[in-house]
């Protein structure tokens, strides 16, 4: 839809979902997952104009990636009794946040023992968590990207998270024949630039 009509669009509902990630003591982080749905259209109290606003605040290690604790704050919501699943992600503590991670969560918070916006933010901070290890590590000089072993301890972590980071895949191959991250621009270039020897590492 274009001109006019696109400009007053009011959708029936909006869902925001975002995560900040912070240190912790003992090499852990923080994650602060927060979910808001919305009726952007909504005008009164009544018509519910903010449904949900949750959060979900999770430590966890950054030496086996393990659940260390978590908290759970309802800010808005639309019932009552609703704050009262909180103590259930308790059990969260002491899980693996990686491969596996949703299906042991959901056996302990899934379905009525739980609660569908809480288990939406736990479902996310998987990849969030694999995003801030990797910046985390980079900000604070853990993992240096001057020479190929740095680069390759950097896989451990990325391999098969996607089609870019598949095991022997592009960005492999791309360390393999010079580049380390955060040396060039961004997109980095396709990998026949640097088979070509044509990118500068």
């Amino acid at each position: 839809m274009t001109g006019e009509a696109a400009d007053i669009r009011i959708p029936h509902h909006r869902r925001s979902i975002v995560f900040d990630v912070y240190d912790a003591d003992n090499n852990a982080v923080e994650i602060v997952g927060r979910l808001r749905d919305e009726r952007p259209w909504a005008s009164n109290p009544l018509e519910l104009p903010v449904i949900h606003d949750l959060e979900l605040d999770v430590t966890v290690s950054l030496t086996d990636f393990t659940v260390q604790g978590v908290d759970v704050r309802f800010h808005t919501y639309p019932h009552a009794e609703c704050p009262e699943i909180a103590e259930a992600f308790q059990q969260l503590v002491g899980l693996p946040v990686g491969r596996g991670w949703v299906n042991a969560m959901r056996e302990r918070v899934g379905g009525p023992a739980g609660c569908t916006h809480l288990r939406e933010l736990a479902r996310g901070m998987a990849p969030v968590l694999l995003q801030a290890a990797f910046s985390a590590a980079v900000r604070n000089g853990y993992v240096s990207t001057s020479d190929a072993s740095s680069a390759r301890a950097l896989l451990p972590m990325l391999t098969g998270s996607c089609h870019i980071w598949a095991g022997g895949g592009i960005a492999e191959q791309k360390i393999d024949h010079g580049w380390r991250p955060g040396t060039t621009e961004y997109p980095v270039p396709p990998l026949a630039s640097f088979l070509d020897g044509g990118t500068d590492s």
